[in-house]
């Protein structure tokens, strides 16, 4: 029985650990799409731009962090192949900043990669040689001879560019060696193409010849027409430096037609530059010209900035042999601006450095970038603090100066009240004088000509008399209602005239007869006010205007700001306060859509 337990325990000792390994297997199984893999080792960059797209398109927000960061390395390579360097730009810093969040150092190092071949690409060499180092030191530290293959191909490329072939010859013949370890068919031709055109640019024609032959063959074979055509134009260009026209001619338009059938403007771009170059070379300014505005249009699709430097450098040329000296200029500082944004000597040597300090300088930028962001949030903190503070300050400051209002119109409302009050008193007291002189209907011989009224002979008791009896018509028979009341109308109402009238006023007043009029119906609007806010919670200035004797909405609010200080809404409000302070249960006046003027 104890036998049989320890078998059943070793079995299950073995099943246990098979899933381990198994599982560990898998879980460390490499990210891939096969299919898009096989495409592009046939070359087949369109499908694969397509298929990898797709792929996004389908996964969406579902795709895993580091399947996006493999499809957009793979689309950026892609784009790479097909000379859509802006593409290919924008799709590897995509990948750059997935990469942030990945553990996966094959991909990580995939992303710096294609970095480093984009701003290869676009001109842009110390951001390439930046990207560049850090793929050689990770490439040496891993022991991935692909990477290193690529970190050598990139360092060589950025030389070239800088005119430095001695040096990047080692790069490129390291990088050709490792292709050949690998038995990486599919990158023959290029590590052949590289090798050749530096060994080009040192004149080193037999060899080249012989490189570009061997990759000319490998990539008919293989049907890699985008390599064909780029080799057929470097073996076209190493013809011409031969001083052998007639096969620079065949391969110049071998290379034409590859590009024309694929629609590269890239290429097209390279054959007319090469074909500007040549026909300056044999003085036939003309064609020069002609081809040379053809590259310099293409180049305006495709920015190449080597390029556009050779079109530059034939057009200026071109130019100022046939006389043409403002054209000539123009190309000349187009030259010098393609120039100035290519790596000089200044930038080659600290580039060349910051490679050597590389390690050093990466530990104090992360340091760096820490400490800044430390720093960042201790400023973010403060001005979080201040804002506070500020706000806080407005709040208060707000909130004493809706204190002030408030007392300012009670204060306003409480003067209101008391003026009021002193003028019913006033008016009482002028009644009672008034019954002493009193006015009937105008006697004969009584002044009606306002032009030959003497004022000094006339009592000052009658105008006191005539007062009282305009303010008794006015109480009585509410005439300021009526929105048309003019001079004219209360002359013939009282018997008198306009002169009689205005001393009147004028003598037991400090208001003239329009302010008098205004006064009247203010208080009116004052009375309505105060029964609407008794009768019901509903404040609606609307229909007031009209109810007090105003003729618009515009004069009457006008008018009761300019008497009383306030509005009639705020008017309602203290009221309202006023009425509750004694006692008395009035409902709280809701906010109307009629806002005060």
């Amino acid at each position: 029985m104890s036998s049989f337990k320890n078998q059943n325990l070793v079995k299950f000792s073995l099943f246990l650990s098979l899933v381990l390994v198994v599982n560990t297997v898998f879980s460390n199984q490499k990210i891939q799409d096969t299919l898009a893999e096989r495409l592009l080792r046939e070359g087949q960059y369109r499908m694969v731009s397509d298929r990898i797209e797709g792929q996004l398109k389908e996964g969406g927000r579902n795709s895993s962090n580091d399947l996006s960061l493999y499809f957009y390395n793979m689309l950026s390579m892609a784009q790479l192949r097909l000379n859509n360097f802006d593409s290919a730009k924008i799709f590897a810093r995509n990948a750059l900043k997935l990469s942030s969040s990945s553990k996966d150092s094959a991909l990580i190092s995939d992303s710096w990669k294609m970095m480093a071949f984009a701003f290869n690409n676009s001109g842009a060499l110390d951001s390439a040689a930046y990207f560049t180092r850090k793929l050689l030191n990770y490439s040496q530290r891993a022991g991935d001879k692909r990477q290193l293959r690529s970190a050598l191909t990139s360092m060589a490329t950025i030389l070239m560019q800088s005119k430095r072939p001695v040096e990047a010859l080692p790069y490129y013949r390291e990088s050709t060696v490792i292709t050949e370890q690998l038995g990486d068919t599919s990158n023959f031709v290029r590590s052949y193409y590289n090798l050749g055109g530096c060994l080009l640019a040192l004149r080193k024609f037999d060899t080249t010849l012989i490189l570009f032959t061997k990759a000319a063959n490998l990539a008919e074979r293989r049907k890699q027409n985008d390599l064909l055509m780029l080799v057929f134009n470097e073996l076209s260009e190493c013809y011409l430096a031969m001083g052998r026209k007639e096969e620079w001619k065949i391969y110049q338009l071998k290379a034409y037609r590859i590009a024309d059938k694929l629609g590269n403007k890239l290429f097209l771009a390279i054959c007319n530059s090469s074909l500007a170059q040549a026909a300056l070379a044999d003085n036939d300014l003309k064609n020069a010209l002609k081809y040379g505005a053809k590259a310099d249009s293409l180049m305006q699709i495709t920015p190449y900035p080597d390029v556009q430097r050779k079109v530059d450098s034939t057009m200026y040329l071109a130019n100022k042999k046939l006389g043409n000296y403002a054209a000539s200029l123009s190309w000349y500082e187009s030259f010098v601006n393609w120039k100035e944004q290519m790596m000089t000597d200044n930038q080659a040597n600290l580039l060349n450095r910051m490679m050597v300090e590389f390690g050093v300088k990466e530990k104090n930028l992360t340091i760096e970038k820490q400490q800044l962001d430390i720093s960042s949030k201790k400023k973010q903190l403060q001005l979080l603090l201040l804002l506070l503070f500020i706000t806080g300050l407005f709040i208060a400051a707000l909130i004493r100066f809706n204190v002030k209002q408030r007392m300012f119109r009670e204060t306003l409302y409480r003067k209101e009240k008391y003026l009021d009050k002193r003028i019913v008193e006033m008016m009482h007291f002028k009644t009672s004088v008034g019954e002493q002189y009193p006015i009937g209907e105008p006697a004969e011989g009584d002044i009606q000509d306002d032009e030959t009224v003497e004022l000094d002979e006339v009592d000052p008791g009658l105008y006191d008399a005539l007062y009282i009896r305009i303010r008794d018509m006015m109480e009585k028979q509410k005439l300021y209602l009526d929105t048309e009341l003019n001079v004219k109308s209360i002359i013939s109402l009282l018997g008198t005239n306009k002169t009689y009238l205005y001393q009147a006023i004028s003598r037991n007043t400090s208001e003239n007869f329009r302010v008098m009029i205004n006064r009247y119906r203010i208080n009116e609007a004052k009375r309505i006010i105060e029964d609407g806010v008794v009768r019901s919670s509903v404040f609606d200035s609307t229909s007031i205007y009209s109810a007090a004797g105003f003729n618009s909405s515009v004069s009457f609010f006008r008018a009761f700001k300019l008497y009383t200080g306030l509005t009639p809404k705020e008017y309602a409000n203290e009221t309202r306060k006023d009425s509750m302070k004694n006692n008395t249960q009035i409902p709280e006046p809701a906010e109307s859509e009629d806002d005060d003027m």
